[in-house]
């Protein structure tokens, strides 16, 4: 800059509290940048992210391959297989029910008073 322009310039920046507070910013945006040039890049960090992009993709691509009968198969069987064990394990526990008992009257029923009992025939009259 012009010397002339330069003092109005500085001049200002005493003056104006915002203005130097935006030109602080830009020098330190400037040396940010600067340093960030002077960085030497990794030659192989574009081929490392690339080759984790392609297996990520390749990844994606598998899940989406999966065929949409597997998908209605594999719980279906499963509800099956469950339905089956249960059927199975009434089954087996009924195969053991002692059939010897299944004849005879509970005790209960033989204390029933039947003359007590009300006849339906006088209920239906009422």
């Amino acid at each position: 800059m012009p010397e002339g322009i330069r003092n109005q310039v500085e001049e200002h920046l005493k003056s104006c509290q915002e203005c130097a507070v935006s030109y602080r910013s830009m020098i330190v945006a400037n040396k940010v940048m600067d340093e960030e040039k002077a960085i030497e890049p990794n030659p192989f960090l574009v081929t490392r992210v690339m080759a984790e992009i392609e297996e990520l993709e390749q990844k994606h691509e598998i899940r989406q391959r999966v065929p949409v009968y597997q998908k209605v198969l594999k719980p279906f069987l499963i509800s099956v297989s469950i339905a089956a064990a249960v059927f199975a394990g009434v089954m087996t526990g009924n195969i053991y029910k002692p059939v010897e008992h299944s004849n005879e009257i509970p005790v209960e029923l033989s204390y029933m008073n039947d003359a007590a009992l009300e006849s339906v025939d006088v209920l239906a009259n009422q």
